[in-house]
């Protein structure tokens, strides 16, 4: 009888192995062309995704899903023996045999089984045989191969209006950084001068660009955010200018004229980060809104929809270089002045040490 167990064993063995390669050529056929076909839409289109990944996830999941089928049409023992019965033309004698009893009955159809199985062999009669959905797998692969391979040819531009947009956010992240940074050092520079309200004002404009610059901005809203910032600034500014008018005192006068060179500098620097961002949204064809002239107020829809043909001359951008440089004779600027307030220094070099240390007063100092 051990003959006959060891006989179905081989037979569902073999069974279970033609049933799991039946299931791979299906789920890798479908998993692989899957594949495929995507990777040859990232290559053509650029999707965005992740092709490396995308391949992996599908392969995987292909391969989980014959792993599952082959495990669920594994026969088990008796299964093996009905179909080798069936497939074998033995009338249901290993069956018969596996579920047989006790007695001579049984004993007979016992000895009946094992005779026949006897001259029997189960690589013979059950050959495994790789199915013929393989070919169809092996082209799918082929596929594959041939899409990864292929160059990206982006055929709408979407990976690079994509790739555009990502470096336009990676330089309005870089920009506000540095822009906070120096609007720090000139809020330090003004408390060391005595100054407390403008340094304020400049440390919540500097954590306001942090903020920016943490999350995921475009130029159009951090040049928003620099407007509300050049337009909070007018009040101080305003403020400053008649302190100035009114001051009588020359300690009071030396104190607003450095708050007013402390405002024009960051003026200065946000109007230069603002000429950037108008540059990367300009490039990047996307308008930045605005108002309209007063002028052109009465204009149709269709004018204000129209392109533009001819670009109006703007101000140049300022080199954030010479914007650096601009901070740093802001931040210096106490301590000049205080060196050059010195009695052994003559007088009409003093002039020359507040024009040269104030970036925002544009006239050349004139020659005593």
């Amino acid at each position: 009888m051990e003959r006959v167990r060891a006989f179905v064993r081989s037979v569902a063995r073999r069974l279970g192995t033609q049933a799991a390669l039946e299931a791979c050529g299906v789920w890798l056929t479908v998993g692989v062309g899957a594949a495929a076909g995507l990777l040859g839409a990232e290559r053509l289109v650029s999707l965005g995704a992740n092709a490396g990944l995308l391949v992996a996830a599908l392969i995987l999941a292909a391969g989980l899903a014959s792993v599952a089928a082959g495990v669920s049409r594994w026969p088990g023992t008796h299964a093996a023996a009905v179909a080798a019965d069936a497939h074998l033309g033995l009338q249901e004698r290993l069956s018969s045999a596996l579920a047989a009893g006790k007695g001579p009955m049984a004993d007979a159809v016992r000895s009946d089984a094992e005779r026949r199985v006897a001259a029997l062999d189960a690589r013979r009669q059950f050959s495994v045989r790789v199915p013929d959905r393989f070919r169809w797998l092996a082209l799918c692969a082929v596929g594959l191969l041939v899409a990864a391979l292929m160059p990206s040819l982006d055929l709408f531009g979407w990976g690079a209006t994509r790739a555009a947009c990502e470096a336009e956010r990676a330089a309005v992240r870089q920009g506000a950084s540095s822009t906070a940074a120096e609007l720090a050092g000139l809020a330090g520079a003004g408390r060391q001068g005595g100054i407390e309200q403008t340094p304020q004002t400049l440390e919540q404009m500097g954590k306001q660009l942090e903020g920016l610059a943490a999350g995921d901005p475009t130029a159009e809203k951090a040049l928003e955010a620099v407007q509300k910032m050049l337009k909070d600034l007018g009040d101080p500014k305003a403020a400053n200018a008649e302190a100035l008018k009114r001051s009588a005192d020359p300690k009071d006068r030396k104190k607003g004229e450095a708050e007013r060179d402390l405002l024009l500098g960051a003026e200065r620097l946000l109007e230069g980060w603002g000429r950037e961002l108008a540059g990367l949204a300009r490039d990047g064809a996307r308008p930045i809104p605005g108002k309209a002239p007063d002028g052109e107020k009465g204009k149709g829809a269709a004018a204000a929809a129209s392109p533009e043909l001819v670009r109006p001359q703007e101000t140049p951008v300022v080199p954030r270089a010479a914007i650096k440089v601009e901070s740093r004779l802001l931040v210096t600027r106490h301590a000049a002045v205080a060196a050059a307030s010195r009695a052994d220094v003559p007088p009409q070099y003093r002039a020359i040490v507040l024009r040269y240390f104030s970036p925002g007063d544009a006239q050349p100092p004139k020659s005593e």
